[in-house]
């Protein structure tokens, strides 16, 4: 394991800043910068991957977890990750359900998969000394349309130190984003925000939040401005108060967020993307919007072919955007200068790229200057 690193940025959905401790004697050390690159996959092919993009170097390393196990396959979908401030990477996998742990930087595998209490899993989050995982579970019921609402969603909830299983929560139907803030966990459902309370040792549900105007479906959160902003399909995004539950701001979009309806966070800005169809289920618009939380202002900041992913970089502050070309060829991910908002770089990642993981890092400076 690398524990020698000093693991400068942990970011993963959200921006997160952690400070590593300062290196001590005379050494020299640089700092690196990666993005891991979860490819989601065919749910009925064994196409899931990784691939690891050196910020750097410009160099894509393709197929990074398989090539780092012997060649095998990490499963049929990636659904999401996270790492810790010391390495360890989290990635959560669904057909089959099981949460691999690797090195984050290399991607070999440190221990064997959590595997237990996983149903149909979602999204996976670290907080304290916990890892927590939403399930949408087995049972549901279908509409005339044929979508399904997952009616017994839950929270599996782990220790870091051993991988145990600690808890398991309900939390009703469609279970997919979580934040943890102070002293609660923070999930959204097809029924609104459920707030659970953790002191160390128990878990229990607390309450939902519920818009006054709209009580449906939530899908990501993230926080910022001691609020907790929320994905609202068809809608828009909500901030809410996370003390009482209030709705404190509308943002509609333009184009309505479709049901992916995924929000990620850098510095005040929430990045999110929403994809039409025309009625022959082709795509008819494919955006990136850009909510700045100071002032309220949605910018439509680029015009996709089927945008399927977006984060940026704390690091060098490029945004990257999968475009997934219909699940049929590998995604293309345009790295885009959110100064200049020019396309910099077009790697190419594999079947279907949809969440960026942010690494940055101190490695002891071996240059010939520092001999």
């Amino acid at each position: 394991m690398r524990h020698f690193k000093f693991f400068l940025l942990l970011v993963a959905a959200a921006s997160v800043l952690f400070t590593s401790c300062n290196p001590i004697s005379n050494t020299k050390y640089i700092q690196k910068n990666k993005v891991i690159i979860l490819n989601q996959g065919n749910y009925l092919s064994q196409d899931g991957s990784v691939y690891i993009y050196d910020e750097d170097t410009k160099d894509m390393t393709v197929r990074a977890y398989a090539r780092a196990n012997n060649n095998t396959s990490i499963g049929a979908t990636v659904m999401s990750g996270t790492y810790s401030r010391y390495g360890f990477g989290y990635l959560l996998c669904s057909n089959p359900d099981k949460i691999e742990i690797v090195d984050i930087l290399t991607m070999k595998t440190l221990s064997n998969p959590i595997e237990k209490n996983l149903s149909n899993t979602r999204e996976i989050l670290l907080g304290g000394e916990y890892i927590f995982v939403t399930n949408a579970g087995d049972k549901f019921t279908e509409d005339e349309y044929g979508i399904r609402e997952y009616t017994d969603s839950y929270v599996s909830i782990y220790f870091q130190n051993n991988n145990a299983l600690k808890d398991t929560i309900h939390v009703g139907s469609d279970a997919q984003g979580m934040i943890c803030v102070d002293s609660y966990l923070y999930v959204g459902t097809r029924d609104g925000i459920v707030k659970i309370q953790y002191d160390g040792s128990d878990f229990k549900k607390v309450g939902i939040y519920q818009d006054e105007e709209y009580t449906g479906a939530v899908k990501y959160l993230c926080y910022s401005n001691n609020l907790i902003y929320a994905s609202v399909p068809g809608y828009g995004v909500y901030a809410y108060d996370p003390i009482d539950g209030r709705t404190r701001e509308h943002y509609d979009m333009a184009d309505e967020l479709d049901s992916n309806a995924y929000i990620t966070l850098f510095e005040k800005d929430i990045y999110t993307f929403s994809t039409t169809y025309e009625p022959d289920y082709t795509v008819a618009s494919s955006n990136v919007y850009k909510l700045n939380l100071d002032s309220g202002e949605i910018t439509n900041i680029y015009d996709g072919e089927y945008v399927y992913g977006v984060g940026v970089s704390p690091a060098t502050k490029n945004m990257f955007i999968s475009e997934a070309n219909g699940f049929t060829t590998n995604s293309m991910i345009n790295i885009v200068n959110t100064q200049t908002e020019s396309v910099i770089n077009t790697p190419t990642a594999g079947v279907g790229a949809f969440r960026f993981l942010f690494v940055s890092y101190y490695e002891e400076d071996k240059s010939e200057e520092q001999k």
